[in-house]
């Protein structure tokens, strides 16, 4: 006979087991889903993970109170990994360890390709919110990471807007931080301007090697003196975050962007809330602009943002930990589980509303195909913030996506 002592310890053992397996069919309980977020919450990336963390909490917060996700809320558990390989692949191990298989936040390419085989291997699923390396949905593929946002093709979106927008400038170079992010911006920017620019305007561009800077350097003097000496009348910027409000800040008495047009990678409000109304005029690439995206769920995320942090210009890095969010409650609802490999099935193909509007994953690559925005940013001496943005475009991202190759390297074009 077993014993009422017995009978209740199973009882609370079944509860505990229960509470701590996410992935049991949704329907069948109440429980919460959970879902990991890891992110940086310290160190030099702080600033861009603290979006993401405030962006996947509004976007759980939302969707929590529509109803959950056939009523079982969404429960985030956050950690810290330091824009740092080691540091992630250890929080992350620690989360699957805890029964956390769907996670999300990752915005480092180093980051983002660590995580592929540890998930491959230890039954996990990621949803990166920033990681731009091509290697991700090409030779490193792996079908258990995904990229909701745009990626590779954001700078080949850019570089058709350029030649549409400024056929004139044909002559292009850039400040190149060298490694992994760096070094992925200037490859596919160039092979886009190889493209775009023959096609829309005619004019084969004349491509200057870059100015080659170390990640996180603190004088950036010695290399705009070199590229003052640059003929290229166009300039892409990819250093990031305080890297680059340094760089921006040390150009201006040289008037290096006087006489040139400057097209930032994806700083988006970094280097102008750093310089106010001492910014130079120049595009940069936005993953969510909140200003201009007039649909109802992007005025709702962004209300609701404002009211959670007071911040009243998030940057688009909080739109696109909106999107991972949306997607992850979008195909378990799907699939009616929260097992890794029912959730990866339905997550490819998958068509989904998010803060830029419509997304949908392509199958065959886990790569998200979306709307790409630029915006852009010059003075705006005597107003509250020291800057204005000018102008905003959005440019579909089925036309410039490059073609998926999962498990083969991308085929760039290159400059002779």
């Amino acid at each position: 006979m077993i014993s009422r002592r017995a009978l209740l310890a199973g009882g609370a053992g079944s509860a505990l087991a229960l509470s701590a397996n996410p992935r049991i069919a949704v329907g069948q309980t109440n429980e919460p889903i959970r879902i990991g977020v890891v992110t940086p919450l310290s160190g030099p990336q702080e600033f861009i993970g603290s979006f993401v963390k405030s962006g996947a909490e509004v976007a759980a917060e939302m969707i929590n109170k529509a109803g959950g996700v056939k009523g079982r809320p969404l429960q985030l558990e956050f950690r810290d990994e330091k824009a740092n390989p080691a540091a992630a692949t250890t929080v992350a191990r620690e989360l699957l360890g805890l029964g956390y298989n769907l996670q999300l936040g990752t915005i480092s390419s180093t980051v983002a390709l660590a995580y592929g085989p540890l998930m491959q291997q230890e039954n996990g699923i990621n949803l990166t919110c920033g990681a731009g390396t091509e290697k991700l949905n090409h030779e490193n593929y792996t079908p258990n990471v995904f990229r909701v946002g745009d990626g590779t093709y954001r700078m080949r979106a850019q570089a058709r807007f350029m030649a549409e927008k400024h056929p004139e400038v044909t002559s292009w170079t850039g400040i190149i931080p060298d490694h992994e992010y760096g070094r992925t911006v200037w490859a596919v920017f160039v092979d886009g301007l190889l493209e775009f620019y023959p096609a829309l305007t005619g004019k084969t561009p004349t491509i200057v090697p870059p100015v080659l800077v170390p990640y996180g350097s603190g004088d950036y003097r010695n290399f705009i003196t070199q590229m003052m000496k640059s003929p290229a009348k166009g300039v892409v910027n990819a250093t990031y975050g305080g890297d680059a409000a340094t760089f921006f800040q040390q150009a201006r008495p040289y008037g290096l962007f006087r006489d040139r047009i400057l097209m930032d990678a994806a700083n988006e409000f970094i280097v102008a809330n750093a310089l106010k109304d001492q910014v130079p005029k120049h595009w940069t690439g936005s993953h969510w602009y909140y200003a201009n995206n007039k649909s109802q769920l992007s005025q709702d995320f962004y209300q609701a943002y404002v009211a959670k942090t007071g911040n009243r210009m998030p940057m688009g890095w909080a739109g696109e930990a909106q999107a991972a969010v949306s997607a992850y409650a979008a195909a378990i609802a799907k699939a009616g589980s929260t097992d890794t490999k029912a959730v990866i099935a339905a997550l490819k193909g998958l068509t989904w509303d998010t803060v830029t509007g419509p997304r949908t994953i392509r199958a065959e690559d886990n790569q998200a195909i979306k709307n790409l925005e630029v915006i852009q940013i010059e003075p705006a001496p005597g107003t509250d913030i020291g800057f204005k943005v000018s102008d905003y475009v959005q440019i579909p991202g089925a036309p410039v996506i490059e073609p998926a190759t999962p498990g083969q390297k991308m085929t760039l074009r290159t400059a002779s």
